[in-house]
């Protein structure tokens, strides 16, 4: 037998897998060459002092990587193109001079900012969270073991969503936002829902009507459309339809996204008035609405006004919302309630995209809400947060009285914020808040145009108001 050097290293491993590693190192070190015939199996049981099936079991394994190749009635030997060259391309060599990195050309631009997660704040007053630590976990977990029951959740489903949870939000919708006879689309957070209404809706270059200030995400999935934005001035009423008008004589509007209950990021509601006056311009010029109603369920004065869709007899209102701030952001929980033409699409538009939301967590809300147990957290949550608006409110009244300040603010009707005027520049009171690791958010952050402004938005919900007054205090010292 030909003799050559190969060792067994010490190791957990089965002793069939160390002696194909040890060959595998004989070859890459150059100790055996491509080609080369290797001895039979019983001269190298023998030699290695091992038994005969170990040593084939090697030779197998080392036979499938395409390290060695076995010939019929010849034996084994090593493979002429080994593992590490063939699976090397062909245009790499060793003797290539580096070039210059690849540049990638992006067919459109992403203006939307970075995800920053992990901030450690003394005192946040984040917009429109809801407090995690009042969520009734162990009723929910119940429901999700009982959706977990179901084999049928661990399989794919319809794009549109879980049918049993599209059926429980459209009584839901009825019931509560008297709102009916639309295709519910079950969607990954509401951000989902108005994306992919963007991409069936608008073409580059369209022009599309926002209110002055609103929630940055949905502009930057406008823009991403396509979308020319056209801002439309907000007052204590809400939008005014006259700025509406008059831009319409300048530009062809193809759709107007709104947030009229709780205007975002001011919170004022958009009047009775000015709803008929809205609808009215949108027939008219022939103007698809996006009514987001993102926090509907949080209103406290009184019963909150009907949605725009729910008197639609043009079906022009397209109906978009969410249950995260019921629920927990993680549950990206979002759902639209449009015409049948629009659902279908949009279905067909997920099933290239994401295929499906999940099927667990839409079972298990289904449950939850069968049950009565979704609307009876709803009723707490609702409470709650009123109490600690009220609380914020006082909180402001002391600590202007206290610190001699003149800082005002908007009384929502409802919502989880409230839109502060603090008379000076926000976006630089924003980065002094945070030198004393207090995060606000700045008028600057829901502005098209970037200005500063002098208003904070402060959301009350995600903290108890004990928690709220301590950060209030401190950050009026830096006002």
């Amino acid at each position: 037998m030909k003799e050559f050097f190969i060792t067994l290293k010490n190791s957990s491993l089965p002793k069939y897998q160390r002696l194909a590693e040890s060959f595998r190192s004989a070859i890459r070190g150059g100790h055996l060459h491509p080609g080369e015939a290797l001895p039979s199996t019983r001269d190298l049981a023998k030699f290695l002092k091992m038994n005969r099936h170990t040593v084939m079991n090697a030779l197998s394994e080392l036979v499938s990587e395409g390290w060695l190749q076995s010939l019929e009635k010849r034996g084994y030997f090593v493979t002429k193109t080994l593992p590490e060259t063939f699976l090397r391309s062909k245009l790499i060599t060793t003797d290539v001079p580096q070039g210059k990195p690849v540049k990638f050309h992006f067919a459109r631009t992403l203006n939307a900012s970075d995800y920053v997660g992990g901030q450690k704040y003394k005192h946040s007053f984040p917009s429109g969270h809801p407090d995690l630590r009042l969520f009734p976990m162990r009723e929910f977990k119940s429901h999700l073991f009982d959706a977990l029951k179901s084999g049928t959740v661990l399989a794919y489903g319809d794009p549109s969503g879980h049918e049993g949870l599209r059926r429980e939000i459209a009584i839901y919708l009825r019931r509560v936002r008297n709102l009916e006879n639309r295709t519910i689309i079950v969607t990954n957070g509401s951000q989902e829902a108005l994306f992919l209404l963007s991409q069936i809706l608008i073409k580059p270059g369209d022009a599309v009507a926002v209110e002055e200030l609103g929630y940055s995400p949905a502009m930057e999935a406008l823009r991403f459309a396509g979308a020319k934005l056209v801002p439309i001035a907000i007052n204590e009423e809400g939008i005014v339809v006259d700025d509406l008008l008059m831009k319409l004589k300048k530009e062809k509007i193809r759709l107007f996204y709104t947030t009229p209950l709780h205007q975002y990021p001011t919170t004022v509601m958009l009047s009775a008035t000015r709803r008929l006056q809205l609808y009215e311009a949108a027939l008219k010029n022939n103007i698809i609405i996006l009514e987001d109603d993102y926090d509907h369920e949080f209103h406290y004065v009184s019963q909150p006004v009907a949605p725009l869709a729910s008197f639609d007899p043009a079906g022009l209102v397209l109906y978009v919302s969410t249950f995260s701030k019921i629920l927990f952001p993680s549950a990206r929980l979002g759902f639209m309630a449009v015409p049948a033409e629009i659902g279908n699409q949009i279905a067909k538009l997920k099933r290239i995209s994401s295929r499906q939301n999940e099927q667990i967590l839409q079972a298990t809300i289904c449950l939850w809400m069968q049950s009565g147990g979704f609307e009876r957290h709803l009723r707490r949550m609702r409470r709650i947060y009123e109490e600690r608006r009220a609380a914020m409110l006082d909180s402001f009244e002391k600590l202007n009285h206290k610190h001699h300040k003149k800082i005002s603010w908007i009384v929502p009707d409802g919502g989880m914020a409230m839109w502060v005027n603090i008379d000076q520049d926000s976006q630089a009171f924003h980065h002094l808040a945070l030198q004393h690791s207090i995060h606000v958010n700045s008028e600057s952050d829901y502005r098209l145009d970037n200005r500063p402004g002098t208003h904070l938005r402060l959301g009350f919900s995600g903290h108890t108001s004990l928690e709220n007054d301590e950060g209030l205090s401190q950050l009026f010292q830096l006002l």
